[in-house]
């Protein structure tokens, strides 16, 4: 990963920082002109952010992801309105549930143990000063309640914040969960505060989000749970599920449930958005490329790919 510091882009070459020292290296463009790289790159409407340089172990090649942000001619960044209908997108899959806090489609989990293990020991402690009836637990309850929301704010703050460090450092585009509609029927045995914490835990991240360049969408949660996120499976049956595990009736693929939720989520936005572009008439039937991350690689239309270092 190199920002603006560690990597300067010329017409025909880049110079990057590495532990030798300042390495150049000649770069092949598309023939068409203008490319993108001089659309976006070299033009001064847009500046730079941040580019990736990743390496195909197949082939021997490297090839470099660069960021960019359309400014004005203050340098404050401009909207774009449906800009993310043309370019490729990579997606960041989280599924909220019973048995985890959230779970990221890379694989990184954020257990509700701490969570819950100080919930109840809130409750504990406003049910021992609701036992002495006087002026003085009650005034202790107020404060109680005072600390407990606090504190619970700033606990879903840091997972939101970790959430978006997750995006980010795997260079993802969007972050993607469920719709939180009706989610107390979906979700039956989650308690009161768990659903608390997920309606926080997505607004959070919708306005945290934008800020380090991430989009945030939502899809239906219809099946999440119970769907194979296999590669050519897609089986779904709800007894596809038992408890914290997954295993397919259909391939007998076996993972924890929450992460399949989370691939599922992932993939259903990226077929969603897919078909949005297929159908869209001024796409031309052109299919904008989207990954979802995951787990040592990526999961596209054509199957999974897997990262030169997984």
């Amino acid at each position: 990963m190199y920002d603006k510091r560690s990597a300067t882009f010329y017409r025909n070459k880049i110079s990057l920082s590495t532990v030798n020292g300042r390495v150049e290296c000649d770069f092949e463009l598309p023939a068409d002109s203008p490319s993108p790289y001089e659309e976006y790159v070299l033009s001064e409407d847009y500046e730079f952010r941040t580019s990736t340089l990743q390496y195909d172990q197949a082939t021997g090649e490297f090839s470099c992801h660069v960021k960019t942000r359309k400014v004005n001619e203050d340098g404050d960044a401009v909207e774009i309105e449906g800009s993310d209908d043309t370019e490729h997108q990579t997606v960041l899959g989280i599924d909220l549930g019973v048995n985890s806090l959230a779970v990221a489609s890379t694989g990184t989990f954020w257990s509700g143990d701490e969570y819950d293990h100080w919930i109840r020991e809130f409750e504990k402690r406003r049910a021992e000063m609701q036992q002495r009836g006087t002026q003085a637990a009650h005034n202790a309850l107020l404060r109680l309640g005072k600390r407990e929301r606090a504190w619970r704010k700033q606990y879903i703050h840091t997972v939101v914040n970790e959430i978006v460090d997750e995006a980010v450092d795997h260079d993802c585009d969007v972050i993607v969960f469920e719709e939180l509609t009706d989610v107390r029927e979906r979700l039956p045995y989650a308690d009161w505060h768990h659903i608390w914490a997920f309606r926080r835990l997505v607004e959070y991240v919708e306005y945290k989000a934008p800020d380090r360049g991430v989009a945030v969408e939502q899809v239906e949660p219809d099946h999440t749970s119970q769907r194979c996120s296999h590669t050519d499976c897609g089986f779904t049956h709800e007894d596809n599920r038992d408890g914290e595990q997954f295993q397919c009736l259909k391939c007998g693929y076996e993972i924890n449930a929450d992460y399949n939720g989370a691939k599922n989520v992932g993939l259903r936005y990226m077929r969603k958005r897919q078909h949005r572009l297929r159908s869209s008439p001024t796409s031309g039937g052109a299919d904008a490329p989207v990954d979802v991350r995951v787990n040592g690689g990526m999961l596209n239309g054509d199957g999974y790919r897997p990262t030169a270092d997984s």
